[in-house]
Protein backbone atom coordinates (compact mmCIF):
# COMPACT_ATOMS: atom_id res chain seq x y z
CA UNK A 1 0.00 0.00 0.00
CA UNK A 2 1.39 3.15 -1.00
CA UNK A 3 2.46 5.40 1.59
CA UNK A 4 1.02 9.29 1.32
CA UNK A 5 3.56 10.32 4.39
CA UNK A 6 6.70 8.56 1.77
CA UNK A 7 5.22 10.76 -0.94
CA UNK A 8 5.99 13.99 1.14
CA UNK A 9 9.38 12.97 2.26
CA UNK A 10 9.47 12.52 -1.71
CA UNK A 11 7.98 15.58 -2.69
CA UNK A 12 10.26 18.08 -0.43
CA UNK A 13 13.36 16.62 -1.58
CA UNK A 14 12.33 16.33 -5.33
CA UNK A 15 11.77 20.04 -5.01
CA UNK A 16 14.95 20.50 -3.33
CA UNK A 17 16.98 18.24 -6.11
CA UNK A 18 15.13 20.33 -8.81
CA UNK A 19 16.14 24.11 -7.18
CA UNK A 20 19.65 22.71 -6.41
CA UNK A 21 20.31 22.04 -10.02
CA UNK A 22 18.85 25.28 -11.29
CA UNK A 23 21.61 26.90 -8.84
CA UNK A 24 24.40 24.49 -9.59
CA UNK A 25 24.21 24.53 -13.59
CA UNK A 26 23.22 28.36 -14.06
CA UNK A 27 23.06 30.49 -16.23
CA UNK A 28 20.37 31.95 -14.61
CA UNK A 29 21.34 31.80 -11.50
CA UNK A 30 24.78 33.37 -12.15
CA UNK A 31 22.97 36.21 -12.94
CA UNK A 32 20.32 35.96 -9.46
CA UNK A 33 22.81 35.81 -7.17
CA UNK A 34 23.37 39.39 -7.45
CA UNK A 35 20.31 39.77 -5.53
CA UNK A 36 19.34 36.47 -3.49
CA UNK A 37 22.96 35.19 -2.88
CA UNK A 38 22.50 33.21 0.31
CA UNK A 39 19.10 31.62 -1.56
CA UNK A 40 21.92 30.43 -4.22
CA UNK A 41 24.28 29.32 -2.22
CA UNK A 42 22.10 27.56 0.42
CA UNK A 43 20.57 25.35 -3.10
CA UNK A 44 24.38 25.08 -4.35
CA UNK A 45 25.22 23.78 -1.35
CA UNK A 46 22.80 21.92 0.75
CA UNK A 47 19.93 21.03 -2.34
CA UNK A 48 22.12 17.65 -3.28
CA UNK A 49 21.70 16.52 0.31
CA UNK A 50 18.06 15.28 -0.71
CA UNK A 51 19.44 12.47 -3.13
CA UNK A 52 20.65 11.03 0.21
CA UNK A 53 16.58 10.99 1.53
CA UNK A 54 15.91 8.78 -1.85
CA UNK A 55 18.35 6.29 -1.85
CA UNK A 56 17.10 5.46 1.95
CA UNK A 57 13.48 5.46 1.12
CA UNK A 58 14.92 3.28 -1.73
CA UNK A 59 16.49 1.12 0.57
CA UNK A 60 13.36 1.23 2.71
CA UNK A 61 11.58 0.07 -0.10
CA UNK A 62 13.57 -2.56 -1.28
CA UNK A 63 14.07 -4.04 1.88
CA UNK A 64 10.16 -4.47 2.34
CA UNK A 65 9.89 -6.25 -0.91
CA UNK A 66 13.47 -8.24 -1.02
CA UNK A 67 12.55 -9.80 2.86
CA UNK A 68 9.34 -10.60 2.76
CA UNK A 69 8.71 -14.61 3.38
CA UNK A 70 9.60 -16.72 -0.13
CA UNK A 71 9.99 -14.24 -1.83
CA UNK A 72 12.49 -15.66 -4.22
CA UNK A 73 9.81 -18.66 -4.31
CA UNK A 74 7.38 -16.80 -5.58
CA UNK A 75 9.65 -15.14 -8.58
CA UNK A 76 13.00 -15.36 -9.79
CA UNK A 77 15.92 -12.76 -9.12
CA UNK A 78 15.95 -12.06 -12.71
CA UNK A 79 12.28 -11.53 -12.57
CA UNK A 80 12.77 -9.01 -10.08
CA UNK A 81 15.46 -6.99 -11.53
CA UNK A 82 13.94 -7.12 -15.21
CA UNK A 83 10.66 -5.70 -13.59
CA UNK A 84 12.43 -2.94 -11.81
CA UNK A 85 14.45 -2.15 -15.48
CA UNK A 86 11.32 -1.84 -17.44
CA UNK A 87 9.87 0.18 -14.40
CA UNK A 88 12.72 2.51 -14.95
CA UNK A 89 13.93 2.08 -18.43
CA UNK A 90 10.57 3.86 -20.40
CA UNK A 91 10.11 7.01 -18.64
CA UNK A 92 14.03 7.06 -18.62
CA UNK A 93 14.85 6.77 -22.62
CA UNK A 94 11.35 9.33 -22.98
CA UNK A 95 13.78 11.95 -20.49
CA UNK A 96 16.76 11.33 -22.66
CA UNK A 97 14.93 11.70 -25.75
CA UNK A 98 13.44 15.03 -24.00
CA UNK A 99 17.01 15.85 -23.23
CA UNK A 100 18.66 15.42 -26.57
CA UNK A 101 16.10 17.79 -28.73
CA UNK A 102 16.18 20.41 -25.56
CA UNK A 103 19.82 20.44 -25.60
CA UNK A 104 19.66 21.28 -29.60
CA UNK A 105 16.96 24.13 -29.05
CA UNK A 106 19.03 25.46 -26.06
CA UNK A 107 21.75 25.81 -27.98
CA UNK A 108 20.60 27.84 -31.00
CA UNK A 109 20.10 30.07 -28.06
CA UNK A 110 22.69 30.02 -25.78
CA UNK A 111 26.30 28.78 -25.17
CA UNK A 112 26.83 27.12 -21.75
CA UNK A 113 28.82 24.11 -20.29
CA UNK A 114 25.50 22.55 -19.33
CA UNK A 115 24.46 21.63 -22.84
CA UNK A 116 25.29 18.40 -23.54
CA UNK A 117 27.05 17.79 -26.79
CA UNK A 118 25.56 15.07 -29.49
CA UNK A 119 25.01 11.94 -28.13
CA UNK A 120 27.37 8.92 -29.38
CA UNK A 121 25.94 5.46 -30.05
CA UNK A 122 28.51 4.44 -27.31
CA UNK A 123 26.92 6.71 -24.74
CA UNK A 124 23.32 6.03 -25.75
CA UNK A 125 24.03 1.98 -25.13
CA UNK A 126 25.67 2.56 -21.62
CA UNK A 127 22.70 5.21 -20.90
CA UNK A 128 20.01 2.06 -22.01
CA UNK A 129 21.95 -0.34 -19.53
CA UNK A 130 22.14 2.01 -16.91
CA UNK A 131 26.17 1.94 -16.64
CA UNK A 132 27.15 4.80 -18.20
CA UNK A 133 28.76 6.17 -14.56
CA UNK A 134 30.60 2.78 -14.57
CA UNK A 135 31.77 2.96 -18.07
CA UNK A 136 33.19 6.82 -17.64
CA UNK A 137 30.53 8.53 -20.12
CA UNK A 138 28.71 11.85 -19.18
CA UNK A 139 25.46 11.95 -18.47
CA UNK A 140 22.98 13.05 -21.23
CA UNK A 141 20.85 15.23 -18.44
CA UNK A 142 21.20 16.36 -15.07
CA UNK A 143 20.33 13.42 -12.62
CA UNK A 144 20.35 10.21 -15.22
CA UNK A 145 23.54 9.03 -12.99
CA UNK A 146 21.27 8.46 -10.02
CA UNK A 147 18.63 6.70 -11.84
CA UNK A 148 21.03 4.13 -13.12
CA UNK A 149 22.31 3.84 -9.10
CA UNK A 150 19.21 3.17 -7.75
CA UNK A 151 19.29 0.13 -10.55
CA UNK A 152 22.61 -0.87 -9.85
CA UNK A 153 21.77 -0.49 -6.27
CA UNK A 154 18.78 -2.46 -6.24
CA UNK A 155 19.97 -5.37 -8.80
CA UNK A 156 23.37 -6.13 -6.45
CA UNK A 157 21.37 -6.48 -3.38
CA UNK A 158 18.96 -8.30 -4.97
CA UNK A 159 21.67 -10.70 -6.42
CA UNK A 160 23.51 -10.49 -3.36
CA UNK A 161 20.11 -11.91 -0.87
CA UNK A 162 19.32 -14.14 -3.78
CA UNK A 163 22.75 -15.81 -3.30
CA UNK A 164 22.83 -16.36 0.34
CA UNK A 165 19.14 -18.08 0.26
CA UNK A 166 20.51 -20.33 -2.26
CA UNK A 167 23.41 -21.17 -0.58
CA UNK A 168 22.14 -21.48 2.72
CA UNK A 169 20.73 -25.35 3.83
CA UNK A 170 17.01 -25.68 2.93
CA UNK A 171 15.34 -27.04 6.33
CA UNK A 172 16.92 -23.22 7.77
CA UNK A 173 13.89 -21.10 8.68
CA UNK A 174 13.10 -18.25 7.54
CA UNK A 175 14.10 -16.41 10.76
CA UNK A 176 17.59 -18.12 10.61
CA UNK A 177 18.13 -16.98 6.75
CA UNK A 178 17.05 -13.60 7.22
CA UNK A 179 19.74 -12.82 10.13
CA UNK A 180 22.26 -14.10 7.72
CA UNK A 181 21.20 -11.36 4.80
CA UNK A 182 20.61 -9.02 7.20
CA UNK A 183 24.54 -9.17 8.42
CA UNK A 184 25.64 -8.88 4.41
CA UNK A 185 23.50 -6.26 4.44
CA UNK A 186 24.97 -4.36 7.59
CA UNK A 187 28.56 -5.56 6.57
CA UNK A 188 28.42 -3.87 3.10
CA UNK A 189 26.29 -0.41 4.79
CA UNK A 190 29.58 -0.38 7.00
CA UNK A 191 32.07 -0.91 4.38
CA UNK A 192 30.34 2.31 2.01
CA UNK A 193 30.17 4.17 5.71
CA UNK A 194 33.72 3.77 6.65
CA UNK A 195 35.61 3.04 3.31
CA UNK A 196 34.08 3.76 0.24
CA UNK A 197 31.91 6.86 1.18
CA UNK A 198 34.90 8.19 2.16
CA UNK A 199 36.98 8.14 -1.21
CA UNK A 200 35.33 10.20 -3.83
CA UNK A 201 37.01 8.10 -6.01
CA UNK A 202 34.60 6.08 -5.97
CA UNK A 203 31.10 7.97 -6.03
CA UNK A 204 30.61 6.81 -9.19
CA UNK A 205 29.30 3.36 -8.12
CA UNK A 206 27.16 1.66 -5.88
CA UNK A 207 30.01 1.02 -2.61
CA UNK A 208 29.87 4.85 -2.31
CA UNK A 209 26.42 5.03 -1.97
CA UNK A 210 25.41 2.07 -0.31
CA UNK A 211 25.39 3.20 3.26
CA UNK A 212 22.35 5.33 2.24
CA UNK A 213 21.11 2.10 0.89
CA UNK A 214 21.72 -0.15 3.29
CA UNK A 215 20.32 2.28 6.05
CA UNK A 216 16.95 2.18 4.62
CA UNK A 217 17.02 -1.20 3.94
CA UNK A 218 18.04 -1.96 8.06
CA UNK A 219 14.80 0.70 8.90
CA UNK A 220 12.68 -1.94 6.89
CA UNK A 221 13.52 -4.71 8.99
CA UNK A 222 13.85 -2.92 12.21
CA UNK A 223 10.42 -1.28 11.65
CA UNK A 224 8.84 -5.34 11.49
CA UNK A 225 10.30 -6.19 14.55
CA UNK A 226 8.99 -6.35 18.09
CA UNK A 227 12.44 -4.65 19.42
CA UNK A 228 12.23 -1.80 17.24
CA UNK A 229 13.11 0.73 19.19
CA UNK A 230 16.18 -0.49 20.69
CA UNK A 231 17.28 -1.38 17.52
CA UNK A 232 16.71 1.81 16.59
CA UNK A 233 18.29 3.50 19.06
CA UNK A 234 21.21 1.20 18.60
CA UNK A 235 21.05 1.90 15.04
CA UNK A 236 21.59 5.43 15.49
CA UNK A 237 23.56 5.55 18.33
CA UNK A 238 26.41 4.09 16.37
CA UNK A 239 25.68 5.84 12.90
CA UNK A 240 26.38 8.94 15.70
CA UNK A 241 29.26 7.87 17.07
CA UNK A 242 30.22 7.54 13.09
CA UNK A 243 29.90 11.22 12.68
CA UNK A 244 31.62 12.27 15.30
CA UNK A 245 34.52 10.23 14.12
CA UNK A 246 34.25 11.96 10.43
CA UNK A 247 31.12 13.76 10.22
CA UNK A 248 29.20 14.43 6.85
CA UNK A 249 26.19 15.90 6.22
CA UNK A 250 24.55 13.40 3.75
CA UNK A 251 25.29 10.69 6.25
CA UNK A 252 23.11 12.54 9.01
CA UNK A 253 20.72 12.98 6.33
CA UNK A 254 20.21 9.58 5.77
CA UNK A 255 20.44 8.34 9.26
CA UNK A 256 17.63 11.11 10.22
CA UNK A 257 15.32 9.41 7.37
CA UNK A 258 15.92 5.89 7.86
CA UNK A 259 14.75 6.89 11.49
CA UNK A 260 11.95 8.70 10.63
CA UNK A 261 11.25 5.85 8.08
CA UNK A 262 11.21 3.08 10.77
CA UNK A 263 8.70 5.19 13.07
CA UNK A 264 6.84 6.24 10.22
CA UNK A 265 5.93 1.84 9.43
CA UNK A 266 2.54 1.09 10.47
CA UNK A 267 1.79 4.39 12.85
CA UNK A 268 -1.21 6.25 13.29
CA UNK A 269 0.66 9.88 12.88
CA UNK A 270 2.48 8.78 9.52
CA UNK A 271 -1.31 7.18 8.44
CA UNK A 272 -3.02 10.61 9.11
CA UNK A 273 -4.86 12.22 5.81
CA UNK A 274 -3.39 14.97 6.58
CA UNK A 275 -0.41 13.38 4.17
CA UNK A 276 -2.96 13.65 1.73
CA UNK A 277 -2.18 16.67 0.31
CA UNK A 278 -0.26 17.89 -2.83
CA UNK A 279 3.14 17.78 -2.16
CA UNK A 280 2.05 13.98 -1.79
CA UNK A 281 0.94 14.31 -5.21
CA UNK A 282 4.21 15.98 -6.46
CA UNK A 283 6.31 12.99 -4.58
CA UNK A 284 3.69 10.56 -6.72
CA UNK A 285 5.36 12.11 -9.92
CA UNK A 286 8.93 12.51 -8.44
CA UNK A 287 10.48 10.27 -10.80
CA UNK A 288 8.40 12.09 -13.75
CA UNK A 289 9.81 15.07 -12.36
CA UNK A 290 13.57 14.45 -11.95
CA UNK A 291 13.63 13.34 -15.51
CA UNK A 292 12.30 16.62 -17.06
CA UNK A 293 13.16 19.28 -15.14
CA UNK A 294 16.65 19.56 -16.02
CA UNK A 295 15.55 19.39 -20.01
CA UNK A 296 12.78 22.59 -19.34
CA UNK A 297 15.83 24.33 -17.55
CA UNK A 298 18.15 24.33 -20.57
CA UNK A 299 15.34 25.87 -22.83
CA UNK A 300 14.33 28.15 -20.14
CA UNK A 301 17.88 29.10 -19.45
CA UNK A 302 18.19 29.70 -23.38
CA UNK A 303 15.23 32.24 -23.90
CA UNK A 304 16.21 34.11 -20.32
CA UNK A 305 19.25 34.26 -21.59
CA UNK A 306 19.08 35.38 -24.89
CA UNK A 307 16.54 38.19 -23.86
CA UNK A 308 17.41 39.03 -20.01
CA UNK A 309 21.17 38.60 -19.85
CA UNK A 310 21.93 40.93 -17.18
CA UNK A 311 19.00 41.55 -15.42
CA UNK A 312 19.18 39.57 -11.76
CA UNK A 313 15.71 39.64 -10.71
CA UNK A 314 14.36 38.65 -13.87
CA UNK A 315 16.60 35.91 -13.68
CA UNK A 316 14.91 34.69 -10.06
CA UNK A 317 11.78 34.88 -12.28
CA UNK A 318 13.01 32.41 -14.33
CA UNK A 319 14.07 29.65 -12.46
CA UNK A 320 10.84 30.08 -10.68
CA UNK A 321 9.36 29.82 -14.51
CA UNK A 322 12.02 26.77 -14.85
CA UNK A 323 10.49 25.29 -11.79
CA UNK A 324 6.90 25.89 -12.42
CA UNK A 325 7.18 24.64 -16.07
CA UNK A 326 9.00 21.57 -14.88
CA UNK A 327 5.94 20.76 -12.55
CA UNK A 328 3.60 21.10 -14.90
CA UNK A 329 5.37 18.94 -18.24
CA UNK A 330 5.80 16.34 -15.59
CA UNK A 331 1.88 15.97 -15.29
CA UNK A 332 1.94 14.33 -18.79
CA UNK A 333 4.89 12.72 -18.84
CA UNK A 334 3.93 10.99 -15.11
CA UNK A 335 0.17 10.65 -17.14
CA UNK A 336 1.11 9.08 -20.83
CA UNK A 337 4.71 7.88 -20.13
CA UNK A 338 5.46 6.53 -16.47
CA UNK A 339 2.19 5.05 -15.85
CA UNK A 340 1.65 4.09 -19.35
Amino acid sequence: MRSAFIDNLKGVSCILIMLHHLAFYGPMSDVAMAVIPGVIDFLFVYGRMAVAVFLVIGGFLTGQKLFEQNVFAHKSVFQLIWHKYQRLVIPYLGAILLAIVCSFVASRLMQHASISATPEPEQLISHLFFLQNLLGYESLSAGLWYVAMDFQLFAVTALALFFIDSILPTHWSYQRTQVISVLLVILVTLASLFIFNLDDSYDATFLYFYVAYGLGILSARIAQTKSKMFLLFLLLDFLLFALYLDFRGRVLISAVTAGVLCLSYQSLWASSKLWVNPLAKIGRMSYSIFLVHFPISLVVSGIWTHWYPNDPWMNVLGMITSATLSLLVAIPFYTFVEKR
